[in-house]
């Protein structure tokens, strides 16, 4: 047997599951690292649960270097501070075997005399949706200061930071912990030079390359923007008495949720500076408190910062994080149902004043401040360091149309916010790197930056985490074993060819064969005697949050692997593995004819839902079957008939809805598709030449959660404020199709050598922009003029473009071109 190849059933790869293939400078930890070990104030494997610890450093330097560049990283994560000044934090998200590692250059931090470069260490000793804990914990560092070497061993010190209260409830069900820290208890200055450390511990030392960080890795991806954002405004204040035991509550949404709060426009003034939104605030008496709502007026993704000042010590400051409020109450949830959201935390205030900012990343628009027990006034001041991934959006679009402008709009931010070390699905209440939603912010991606490195990042992650049949994770690293989606496996199948188109670059295929042909041995080997996909009640088929049939043998899932098995067979044919090729699309083939012989009835040209366990069928209308057999190739000569029976009548149809109770709960999804399938539905249409279709449903149905007030794509329509998210990138590929068609502007070739120029005109006066791609911007305008039409079309070296306008079809390469039209 050779690498890569499988039979039914078997596999065969000289790889071991989740190691990367190695680079020896960049992966053997000895290389990295040097002489530094891993540091921890104790032996490993012993109470790491939501524990935080400091490490610190003192050095002197005589002179100043141009560069002083270390390497860094920590497990579970880590803060970086030099001289009192943060620097970044890290690293990003990985697996032990081959955990990611951090560069950076401290000499801008650095003065002349004694120096100090100081980590704060967050070990969660859980595993959740974004991490695997392998009860250790440790921070290792490696580098020099002009002569000085920093590399972490015994000349360092550190302590478990005083200060936290551990034993909290969950952020939410997928994320870490709320954060309770009592100013008191930490002496304060820590990262500071003048500090005395000399009653801190000697570290407990672990060589570098000892288990379980077995091997590391470059960390692949920019470090995190970091920007500090203020409140735009308050916008409602209230005041009343706090539960009787709130100091000793550790779950702080709860005690919020205990109180009742009358919240009125606020009458209380404030000043907005760049070091954040500073307020005021009278003394509430013994008891009670005063709450302010804070607005950012977007979507931010960061760490809340407070400056207090005046304090007497003892005050109770909580933050409340919502990303929607109804009139003037904050949108916040019951944290017992759902995803048991408890995005909360609370700074307890040492005497005079208290600095501090929390760990964790949270994604919100407003902020619930309450201020408790303040005897005197005290000043607060809020702040935001956003933590997002630094995309440098490149596109454009503006339009005659100001909701179309408004729907891009949200469209773009809800992409932003949705990068940070990971394309995540929501910087909410789960922070996941979910590859179905993955797919869609690619292509967002591609069209604003043509960055392709979050996809690549992501596309090794998925496969570094495989079940033993080989099914993939549907997000990754976690430890979440109820979320394998075996449609997402043949999604993250895809999204190697979505990289090559994008890229140009094999290697990526090649590195991932073994795994991707694993991947498919498990669903040859379910696959039934009548050709068809069986529902695997062991796993999760997710398809869509919407009312479509998942049980027996669906439709859905059998056209999605029909589209897996041919481009697997097409990735294959690339790096010359022609026999397999052969053979998976021989798999595709019989796929095929097994769809549509037992879930297509040819007399109306519809597809079943799927069929029973009894091979009965289901009949089960919904439109995600029709555009997945369109983008897939299934049967062409249908292709106009799905568009003109059911896709187009979609999309002319009202915004689907949920059904929910009085109470809010929800009873029943729409069958519908949700604003994540609308994507396949929406690259459907377009392939069919039903633009104007595609655009008027853009129009009204994401130009809703305009209308509502939203400034990203929500997660669903008629979302449950509080309990679906608000920002929710797997909704906002609107921005790609408004680029393809009305800028006109479209992909043609691998790596974007070529484009089709074709604008849509339709009800418009005019659009213009440009879209990004690898080989730099293609710049798209058109205006009417009386009976005409001016167009104009600005392709970057290497880039030609098929040009097809009323009476014009031509090639036009690199360089500017205008036409006059009459459409």
């Amino acid at each position: 047997m050779v690498a890569g190849e499988y039979v039914r059933g078997e596999f065969w790869s000289p790889w071991p599951q989740g190691e990367p293939l190695v680079n020896p400078d960049a992966n053997d930890p000895k290389r990295v690292f040097g002489s530094a070990k891993w540091i921890w104030p104790t032996a490993q494997g012993y109470d790491l649960v939501n524990c935080f610890v400091q490490a610190r450093r003192s050095f002197r330097v005589s002179s100043l270097p141009k560069r002083s560049v270390i390497r860094v990283t920590a497990d579970s994560r880590y803060k970086l501070f030099v001289n009192g000044r943060f620097v970044c934090r890290g690293p990003a998200r990985g697996f032990q075997l081959h955990w990611p590692y951090d560069e950076v250059d401290i000499a801008p931090n650095l003065k002349r005399g004694a120096n100090v470069i100081a980590v704060l260490v967050h070990n969660l000793g859980i595993g959740n949706f974004h991490y695997i804990s392998e009860d250790a914990g440790g921070v290792i560092l490696f580098g020099r200061a002009g002569a000085v070497d920093l590399s972490t061993g015994p000349l360092w010190r550190l302590r478990r930071a005083p200060g936290y209260v551990r034993h909290m409830t969950r952020l939410s069900q997928e994320m870490g912990f709320e954060e309770i820290f009592d100013a008191r208890l930490d002496d304060g200055g820590w990262i500071l030079p003048s500090y005395d450390d000399s009653s801190w511990k000697n570290p407990v030392p672990t060589a570098a390359g000892a288990m379980p960080w077995h091997a590391v890795e470059p960390r692949g991806i920019p470090m995190l923007r970091q920007e500090i954002l203020a409140p735009l405004s308050v916008v409602a204040q209230c005041s009343g008495p706090s539960p009787d035991n709130f100091r000793e509550a550790t779950n702080i949404t709860a005690n919020y949720l205990a109180e009742k709060r009358p919240w009125r426009r606020p009458s209380i003034s404030f000043k907005r500076l760049k070091s954040g939104l500073s307020l005021e605030v009278p003394a509430t008496g013994p008891g009670r408190f005063r709450a302010y709502v804070l607005d950012f007026g977007r979507e931010v993704v960061g760490t809340i910062g407070l400056v207090v000042a005046g304090a007497s010590g003892g005050e109770i400051v909580d933050v409340q994080a919502s990303e929607t409020v109804t009139g003037l109450a904050p949108d916040v949830a019951d944290p017992s149902v759902d995803c048991k959201v408890a995005m909360a935390g609370r700074l307890t205030l040492r005497k005079g004043t208290t600095r501090h900012e929390q760990f964790e990343i949270w994604g919100t628009r407003y902020l619930a401040l309450v201020v408790r027990d303040a005897r005197r006034h005290v000043r607060v001041s809020v702040y935001l360091r956003t933590a997002l991934y630094p995309l440098e959006v490149r596109a454009a679009f503006k339009s005659s149309d100001a909701m179309l402008d408004d729907v891009y709009r949200i469209c773009v931010r809800a992409q932003q916010c949705c990068m940070i070390d990971a394309y995540v699905d929501c910087p909410w209440r789960e922070q996941a790197q979910w590859w179905g939603d993955a797919r869609v912010q690619a292509a967002n991606t591609f069209h604003l930056s043509a960055d392709a490195r979050l996809l690549a990042r992501g596309i090794r992650q998925i496969a570094a985490q495989q079940t033993p049949n080989g099914l993939t994770y549907g997000l990754t690293p976690t430890t979440s074993h109820h979320c394998i989606l075996p449609d997402y496996t043949l999604t993250w199948i895809m999204t190697i060819w979505d990289y090559y188109r994008q890229t140009g670059d094999v290697s990526l295929i090649r590195e991932e064969v073994p795994r991707m042909l694993r991947a498919l041995s498990y669903f040859e080997g379910i696959t039934a005697e009548n050709g068809l996909l069986p529902y695997d009640d062991r796993y999760w088929l997710f398809l869509d949050w919407a009312d479509v049939f998942k049980d027996g043998y669906p439709a859905i899932y059998n056209v999605l692997y029909f589209w897996a098995l041919e481009t697997a067979a097409a990735l294959l044919r690339l790096v010359g593995m022609s026999r397999q090729s052969a053979r998976l699309a021989k798999l595709a083939a019989a796929s095929r004819e097994a769809v549509m012989k037992n879930l297509f009835d040819h007399k109306r040209l519809r597809f079943f839902g799927g069929l029973t366990w009894k091979n009965r069928p289901v009949v089960h209308d919904c439109a995600h079957s029709y555009a997945l057999a369109i983008l897939s190739g299934l049967c062409p000569r249908y292709d106009g008939a799905f568009v003109d029976r059911v896709l187009v009548p979609l999309v002319k149809g009202p915004v689907p809805l949920f059904a929910a109770s009085a109470d809010g709960a929800l009873e029943r999804l729409p069958r519908e598709p949700s604003p994540f399938f609308m994507y396949y539905v929406f690259e459907a249409l377009k392939r069919c030449g039903r633009k104007a279709e595609v655009v008027d449903c853009i129009r009204r149905w994401y130009g809703r959660f305009v209308e509502e007030g939203f400034t990203t794509t929500p997660e669903m329509w008629g979302m449950l404020k509080g309990r679906w998210s608000a920002c929710h990138a797997w909704s906002a590929h609107p921005l790609v199709h408004l680029l393809n068609i009305l800028l006109g502007v479209t992909q043609d070739s691998v790596g974007w050598r070529r484009v089709r120029f074709e604008p849509f005109f339709g009800d418009l006066d005019f659009a213009e922009g440009a879209v990004a791609t690898p080989l730099g911007v293609v710049e798209s305008s058109w205006r009417r003029d009386g009976p005409c039409i001016k167009v104009e079309l600005s392709l970057p070296a290497r880039v030609s473009a098929l040009v097809r306008l009323p009476g014009i079809t031509k090639t036009v390469r690199d360089g500017r071109h205008s036409w006059i039209v009459r459409p």
